[in-house]
């Protein structure tokens, strides 16, 4: 009878849902686990009057159901903290792009660490995380390279930072006679991370007006550097020219003093003279102690001088239909033709967003698990039923030949 074959569709359908949902539940705390979800579509249809005339509909009898997709739910986890810098959740679309030393993978799973080489990988297979190393001169990433399995967090690193900028404040006194110098001696440091001092002297030239001069000890003979000062009849900077360029007297393979000044914090007010320097941006040798991760992927390297330098950068894969992809095993997705190829950017740039000290948890809803057991477990044992109750029609029309 036909009634057994199609209770037996829909077995086999179902035992696949029920399938499909213990893998959910066993999945359950497994790092940015996707949930998958079971579609069901009725199979063969057996037509036995086609509909005629307009007046009498078709008379069609249902041979079963079959599964019709097994999807994955690519929804957004729950984010769990863990307060370790090398863990990482992403917020938002995208996936870690990963490497076995031969083939390119993909996973939400951040949870990375160092190896031997002191490479960032992931923490349960050793496969590298790709990514770019900023360039060690200009400590800037390019982004439109192809990323590498080659990202890094060295140790023993040290970074000097040389002086850029030096931001002056304090006041000027207006009642100050005409070619009357008011002192500052300050340090600033050369590419090598080396302190030198700088006298800055200034000069009142007219009302209003100070022009000023930078030496130092360090410079060449006789080399100096120059520029000018204006105020309004409030006493506040409207203009200021020059910065400091001194060439080194020994360099020792550093580049010459360059910094500029920022006057406009300086006053011309009645009182006192005291100007002072506010900041330089300049720091001396420092070793690395440690490294953070912003939202955008960058990895910055913090030295006990106070200085962070950009060391890398993880690339993110976006997919124009992520759910496309096909499951490998240990958190890992690999492309398939109805995925498409994957688009590698920064985080920034694909709309999403990296939390280091964070892992994503699986996307998998419990209470939904268990609500669709119970009806995948009810409907199976409906279709057994139904299976049981041919068998039992099928004896009965045996008994009738006895």
């Amino acid at each position: 009878m036909a009634s057994i074959y199609t209770g037996l569709t829909g077995l086999q359908a179902n035992q696949t849902a029920i399938d499909v949902i213990a893998n959910n539940v066993a999945n359950l705390n497994t790092t940015a686990f996707k949930a998958g979800r079971v579609t069901f579509m009725d199979t063969l249809i057996n037509t036995v009057s086609e509909a005629s005339g307009g007046k009498t509909n078709p008379q069609q009898i249902g041979m079963g159901s079959e599964v019709a997709s097994i999807d994955v739910m690519m929804l957004q986890g729950t984010q769990k903290s863990t307060s370790r810098p090398l863990d990482m959740a992403i917020l938002g679309d995208g996936f870690f792009l990963v490497n076995n030393g031969s083939r390119n993978y993909y996973t939400r799973d951040g949870a990375f660490q160092l190896n031997a080489d002191n490479k960032l990988v992931m923490a349960n297979n050793g496969m590298n995380v790709m990514g770019w190393m900023a360039d060690p001169a200009t400590g800037q990433v390019d982004t439109t390279m192809t990323p590498s399995d080659q990202l890094s967090i060295p140790n023993g690193i040290t970074y000097a930072v040389s002086t850029s900028k030096c931001v002056i404040g304090g006041n000027l006194d207006s009642a100050t006679a005409i070619a009357t110098p008011q002192q500052l001696t300050f340090d600033i440091y050369d590419s090598l991370g080396s302190k030198h001092r700088i006298n800055l002297s200034f000069s009142k030239t007219a009302d209003n007006s100070w022009d000023w001069t930078a030496t130092s000890p360090d410079a060449t003979v006789g080399s100096s550097s120059t520029g000018k000062v204006t105020f309004n009849a409030s006493g506040q900077v409207t203009s200021s020219t020059g910065s400091i360029d001194l060439p080194l007297l020994a360099s020792n393979g550093a580049s010459s003093m360059k910094s500029s000044l920022d006057l406009t914090a300086m006053t011309q007010l009645s009182g006192e003279s005291n100007v002072i320097l506010s900041n330089q941006d300049g720091m001396p040798l420092g070793g690395m102690t440690g490294f953070s991760a912003d939202t955008d992927g960058k990895i910055y390297g913090m030295f006990d001088n106070g200085a962070s330098r950009l060391i890398g950068q993880i690339a993110i894969a976006r997919f124009s239909n992520s759910s496309g992809l096909s499951r490998e095993g240990n958190n890992l997705w690999r492309t398939t033709p109805n995925s498409g190829t994957p688009t590698l950017l920064p985080a920034n740039l694909a709309g999403s967003q990296i939390r280091s000290r964070y892992l994503e948890m699986s996307n998998v809803d419990l209470a939904t698990e268990f609500a669709n057991m119970i009806i995948s477990q009810r409907s199976f044992q409906a279709n057994s039923k139904s299976i049981t109750t041919s068998d039992e029609l099928m004896q009965d029309l045996l008994q009738l030949k006895r």
